[in-house]
């Protein structure tokens, strides 16, 4: 059922990918937003009420998404389950036109990352994996739904995975070769085995990891905070401390 509501929302940021110009507006977290973050963030919000009628939707894109502990409770509290979403994720790659950005679609059941879906609609890649659920990969050019998973740390030729902006040293402490990938997808590459660490110091928000993370933990991978303990959801703000996801 998820799958058609982000490969029509994928169609959307597609389109006005490939425009020539791309209409620009900055947020007032001084983050950039683009005529196709609305676009995804409408047709998804709206597709998952309809959906999950009582399950609340947070999208990155809604306005009020910087809420108090309080509403945030009440938010938890008023259902079993709420949809984590970032419509676009990667709005820096998608207006530098490198095709490393995704759609963020993941379910939260108490304070877990239950479920979820990413698709990269320019490379035509999804993932979808969680509780209870195989971690799987589709690409355009297959039928099928492939199970994937997280690979053991290997001796020689580890992997960690990161965005094109971080220079972290920690590949070379470690003796890893440094990839770069922009958006969630780094947790993809996680968990098909393609890489075997990703190290985030700093603060993300929850719809830029809720997904991913059900995905590498149905994939026999881990996601914690830096100090190890378990990532949780409904946290004041949305906000996510420092974080690391890997193999077993």
């Amino acid at each position: 059922m998820l799958e058609p509501i982000l490969v029509s929302a994928g169609q959307a940021i597609s389109e006005i990918y490939h425009q020539p110009k791309h209409h620009i507006q900055t947020k007032h977290d001084q983050t950039p937003v683009t005529e196709a973050d609305i676009a995804s963030h409408d047709l998804l919000v709206a597709a998952l009420r309809s959906l999950t009628p009582l399950w609340p939707v947070i999208s990155e894109e809604d306005s009020q998404h910087h809420r108090s502990q309080s509403d945030v409770d009440i938010i938890i509290r008023s259902s079993p389950a709420y949809w984590l979403i970032d419509p676009l994720d990667g709005t820096r790659e998608f207006i530098a036109r490198t095709g490393e950005f995704s759609i963020n679609c993941g379910l939260v059941v108490g304070s877990d990352a239950f479920f979820g879906m990413l698709y990269a609609p320019i490379h035509g890649v999804m993932y979808r994996g969680g509780s209870g659920f195989a971690a799987q990969r589709r690409t355009y050019t297959a039928s099928d739904w492939q199970d994937i998973h997280c690979r053991h740390r290997p001796a020689h030729g580890a992997v960690q995975i990161s965005s094109r902006r971080s220079h972290q040293p920690l590949a070379q402490q470690l003796g890893m070769r440094q990839d770069h990938l922009g958006s969630a997808m780094k947790f993809g590459r996680i968990a098909e085995g393609a890489a075997d660490l990703y190290h985030r110091r700093g603060p993300t928000m929850e719809w830029d990891t809720c997904a991913g993370q059900a995905i590498v933990q149905a994939a026999g991978g881990i996601v914690t905070c830096l100090d190890g303990s378990p990532l949780r959801y409904g946290k004041p703000n949305w906000l996510n401390p420092g974080f690391v996801a890997r193999g077993p």
